[in-house]
C-alpha cells in the first residue's frame, strides 16, 4: 500500500524547513529565527523606563499607607480624647449630683427639724400616740398629711418608735408595709452627730430616699421618717444640670430615667460596692452611648447607682467632621498623585497593553497581528520578539493546515505531538475498505476534471462518515478508501464504530445518488469490507520519507472482503470477518455467508454480511453479535 502523501524525515513539509510541533517553545524558537539574537541579554535603558510603573505604584502605595496610618492615628487620638473628656465631664457631673443630693437632704433635714421642734405637733403626738380612738388616729394622720404638705418635697411622713414599730404614716397600706425603718437604721441615727440617718428603699415600682430624725422631746422615744422620691422629675432636673442622660439603677434595674433612654436595657459590668464603673459603649434603641455608673450618695447599702450617658454621635461629631476633612484631603492628594503617575507611566504601559492585545488576538488564532516597535529599550526588544513569534506561528499554522488536509486530524496530532521516528507498535484495530462498483468503466466516459469532481464529492461523504464514527481515513486509493478505527487513538468499541460508519456510508451514498439522478448521472454503488485484528501502526517508509499507516494481514483481509461484495452469490454490500463479528458489542442484523476461500489466506474463513437498514438494502436473517 502506498500513501498519497509522504513526509521527509525530520521535517514538517515536503522538502521544507523543520516543522514546529504543538508543544514546542514557540516564542523562543520563532523569536530566535526572527531576531537572531539567541542568548544575548537585552540592554537596560539608562532611564529605567521599564521600572516607572513599579516605582509609581510603590510611591502611591507608600503615600496611601502614610495617609492611612495618619488617619488611623488621628482617629485613635480623637477617640481617646473623647473618652477623656467624657470622663472629666462625668466626674464633674458626679460632683454636681453629690452636691445636689446633699443640698436636697439638707433641705429635707431642715424641714424635719422644724417639724420635730414644733410644739403643737409634739403635743398632739404625745396626746394621741397611745389612743385607740379612731377619731384620734384620724386627727393624728390628718396632722401628718398637713405637715407633709408643709415640707413640700417629702413623698411621705411616718412616725416610728425606737424599736422600729410604725405608729402612723401617710402611705397607703399596701405601700406602707413595704417600707422598713428598722432598729439598725435608728441605731445609725443615734450614733450620728446629726442624729439622722438615710437609706434608699424601693416601694413598689418607685424608689425613695428615706431619712429619719428624732421627734424632739425629753426622751428620744419617737422618730420622724420622711421620704424623697427618686423619680422622673428628679432625673430630668439633674439631666438639665449635667447635660447627661440620667438613669437611677436599683439592684441593676432602671427605676427612673430621662426620656431618651427610657426603655433601654442598661447593663454595666460590676465594679464593686460604692465604686464607679469604667466608661463603656452601650446600645440604646440602636444608637451608641458612652457612659458609666457612679454610686448613689446617701445609700448606705450600696444598692443604688446613677447611670450617666452621653450620645457617642454627639460627642464624636466634631472629630468625625475632622476625619471627613482629612479623608477628603487624602483622596484629593491620592488623585493628584495618581494623575501624575498615570501621565508618567503612560509611556511605559501603552506598549505593554499593545502587546497584551496582540497576545489575545494570537490566542484567538489571528497570527497576522503585528505590534509597532517605538522604543529601543527592553519593551522594544520584546515587541520585536513578539513580531518574530507571530511570523513563526503564521508559518506553522500554514504547515499545520496543510498537514490537516493531507492526513486525518488524529494522525496530524500524533505526528506533531511525538518525536517522529520509523517503526510502530502492535494495536488491535478494525480496518474498513470501501470501493465503487463499476467506476472504472464510468471514468472512461468522463473528462478528468469531472471525474475528480465526482470523486471529491464521494470522498467528502465517506470521510465525514468515518470521522463521525471516530475513525481516520488512512489513504485514498483510486476510487477506494481505507479507514482505520482504533489507531492512533485507542477505541474500546472500534468494531462497532466501523460497522456504524459503513452504514452511514451507504446512507450518504443514497443521498448522493439522488443528486446525481437530478444531474443525469448514473448512480454510485459501494462495496465495503471490514476486518478486525492486530496490526502494526506507526511511521512506515524510508529514512528520508515515511507516512503514518497500519500494516498487517487484517488490512489485506479487509481489502479482499470488499472485493467479495462484487460476487452476486453473496448479495451483500457490507461483508465483515468473523473476528469483527466476535468483537462487536451491540447487536446488528448479520447474515452468515459460511466459510469461503480468500486469496492470499490459507484455508477457508467464515464471513458475515452486515445487513443495512431496510431503506438501504434487503435484510437477511438476524444473528446476535
Amino acid at each position: 500500500m502506498v500513501s498519497t502523501i509522504a513526509w521527509r524525515a525530520g521535517s514538517g513539509e515536503l522538502g521544507g524547513p523543520k516543522f514546529c510541533g504543538a508543544d514546542d517553545e514557540v516564542a523562543t524558537g520563532l523569536s530566535e529565527n526572527a531576531s537572531g539574537r539567541k542568548g544575548r541579554r537585552l540592554p537596560l535603558n539608562p532611564f529605567f523606563s521599564s521600572f516607572r510603573g513599579r516605582l509609581i505604584a510603590i510611591l502611591l502605595l507608600l503615600l496611601a499607607g502614610t495617609h492611612a496610618v495618619t488617619f488611623i492615628l488621628v482617629a485613635a487620638a480623637e477617640r481617646k480624647h473623647a473618652r477623656e473628656r467624657v470622663n472629666v465631664e462625668t466626674e464633674e457631673a458626679t460632683r454636681v449630683f453629690v452636691q445636689f443630693v446633699a443640698q436636697t437632704v439638707k433641705q429635707l433635714a431642715l424641714s424635719v427639724r422644724l417639724l420635730s421642734s414644733d410644739y403643737a405637733f409634739a403635743s398632739t403626738v404625745a396626746q394621741l400616740r397611745n389612743s385607740n380612738d379612731p377619731v384620734a388616729r384620724d386627727t393624728l394622720e390628718s396632722a401628718l398629711q398637713n405637715y407633709r404638705g408643709r415640707i413640700g418635697i417629702a413623698s411621705f411622713v411616718r412616725l416610728v418608735s425606737s424599736d422600729g414599730q410604725t405608729l402612723i404614716d401617710t402611705l397607703p397600706p399596701e405601700i406602707s408595709k413595704k417600707l422598713s425603718i428598722d432598729e439598725e437604721m435608728i441605731v445609725r441615727a443615734e450614733d450620728s452627730p446629726s442624729l439622722q440617718a438615710t437609706k434608699i428603699e424601693a416601694l413598689g415600682e418607685s424608689v425613695h430616699l428615706v431619712m429619719i430624725y428624732p421627734l424632739l422631746a425629753p426622751e428620744l422615744s419617737l422618730w420622724i421618717g420622711v421620704g424623697f422620691p427618686l423619680d422622673r422629675a428628679l432625673v430630668e432636673q439633674f439631666s438639665r444640670l449635667s447635660n447627661f442622660e440620667i438613669a437611677f439603677l436599683y439592684d441593676g434595674r432602671v427605676v427612673a430615667s430621662t426620656a431618651a433612654i427610657e426603655h433601654a436595657d442598661l447593663k454595666f459590668p460590676s465594679s464593686g460596692k460604692n465604686a464607679t464603673s469604667p466608661l463603656q459603649i452601650v446600645k440604646v434603641n440602636g444608637k451608641p452611648f458612652l457612659g458609666s455608673t457612679v454610686p448613689f450618695p446617701e445609700d448606705f447599702e450600696g444598692r443604688t447607682s446613677i447611670a450617666m450617658l452621653t450620645s457617642l454621635e454627639h460627642e464624636m461629631a466634631p472629630f468625625w467632621r475632622l476625619e471627613r476633612l482629612l479623608m477628603g484631603l487624602n483622596v484629593v492628594a491620592l488623585l493628584i498623585s495618581g494623575v501624575a503617575g498615570v501621565i508618567v507611566a503612560r509611556g511605559v504601559t501603552r506598549p505593554v497593553i499593545e502587546l497584551s492585545q496582540g497576545v489575545q488576538r494570537i490566542n484567538k488564532g489571528d497570527y497576522g497581528v503585528r505590534v509597532s516597535v517605538k522604543t529601543r529599550d527592553e519593551l522594544g526588544d520584546l515587541a520585536s520578539a513578539f513580531n518574530g513569534m507571530a511570523v513563526g506561528l503564521q508559518e506553522r499554522d500554514k504547515v499545520r493546515d496543510l498537514l490537516g488536509k493531507s492526513v486525518s486530524p488524529e494522525v496530524a496530532r500524533e505526528l506533531m505531538r511525538s518525536e517522529i521516528e520509523l517503526g510502530g507498535e502492535i494495536r488491535n484495530v478494525t480496518i474498513l475498505f470501501s470501493d465503487l462498483r463499476g467506476f472504472t468503466a464510468h471514468s472512461e466516459t468522463q473528462s478528468p476534471e469531472d471525474l475528480v469532481k465526482e470523486l471529491n464529492a464521494y470522498f467528502t461523504e465517506v470521510t465525514g462518515a468515518v470521522e463521525a464514527a471516530g475513525g481516520i481515513v488512512d489513504k485514498y486509493i483510486g476510487d477506494a478508501v481505507m479507514a482505520v478505527f482504533g489507531a492512533p487513538v485507542e477505541l474500546s468499541d472500534h468494531a462497532d464504530r466501523a460497522v456504524q460508519a459503513a452504514m452511514e456510508i451507504l446512507r450518504a451514498e443514497k443521498s448522493l445518488n439522488r443528486q446525481r439522478r437530478e444531474m443525469g448521472l448514473s448512480p454510485l454503488r459501494t462495496g465495503i469490507g471490514i476486518s478486525t485484528g492486530d496490526v502494526v501502526a506507526g511511521n512506515v517508509g524510508s529514512t528520508s520519507r515515511y507516512n503514518y499507516t497500519v500494516i498487517g494481514n487484517e488490512v489485506n483481509l479487509a481489502s479482499r472482503l470488499e472485493s467479495l461484495t462484487k460476487e452476486l452469490r453473496f448479495d451483500a454490500r457490507i461483508i465483515c470477518s468473523n473476528s469483527t463479528r466476535v468483537a462487536l458489542v451491540n447487536d446488528y442484523q448479520l447474515r452468515d455467508l459460511g466459510e469461503t476461500e480468500i486469496r492470499g489466506k490459507k484455508g477457508a474463513i467464515r464471513i458475515w454480511a452486515v445487513e443495512a437498514p431496510s431503506e438501504l438494502s434487503q435484510a437477511g436473517a438476524t444473528v446476535s453479535a
